[in-house]
């Protein structure tokens, strides 16, 4: 009689153990696969497209000179589309940049903006960063470049 009371409450115990174990790690699974899900988001709707509209600025054989108020408006555009997903680095950058517009040469729209490359490296660095945590291709040097810049 005590092998059997033994053996229930052996296997009770163990398949308590085995449960809590169990919805431990699904709770950590699936916490790991939202976690992906938003920066994959981030990824496509944020950052993707901001980087190939300041792509698009750069002037080949000169370079990155800064960006136009156009050019701040369509990643305005991109931002309000998906505002929810922008961090308030990106956010504070870019009111900083309409400030500047709006305060200085509203009317002139060949005038560059972003001429000390605030709004480029804070996005190739957060480009680079989720492709990383995403464990996709990714470049060192842009994210050790733009932390350098952030600390100076």
């Amino acid at each position: 009689m005590k092998e059997i009371i033994i053996a229930l409450v052996s296997s009770s115990i163990t398949i308590v153990i085995t449960s809590f174990f169990n919805y431990h790690f699904q709770l950590m699974k699936e916490i790991r696969n939202e976690s992906v899900k938003y920066k994959t988001e981030i990824l496509k709707k944020v950052y993707t497209p901001v980087l190939k509209v300041l792509v698009a600025s750069v002037v080949p054989g000169v370079g990155y000179d800064g960006i136009t108020k156009e050019t701040l408006f369509e990643i305005e555009g991109i931002m309000k589309k998906n505002y929810e997903l922008v961090d308030p680095d990106l956010d504070s950058i870019i009111w900083a940049l309409r400030k500047e517009i709006r305060w200085e040469h509203y009317e002139e729209s060949s005038k560059l903006f972003d001429k000390e490359k605030r709004l480029l490296s804070h996005v190739e660095h957060n480009f680079n960063f989720y492709r990383k945590q995403l464990g996709l291709p990714f470049s060192k040097a842009k994210i050790k470049r733009s932390l350098a810049e952030h600390y100076r």
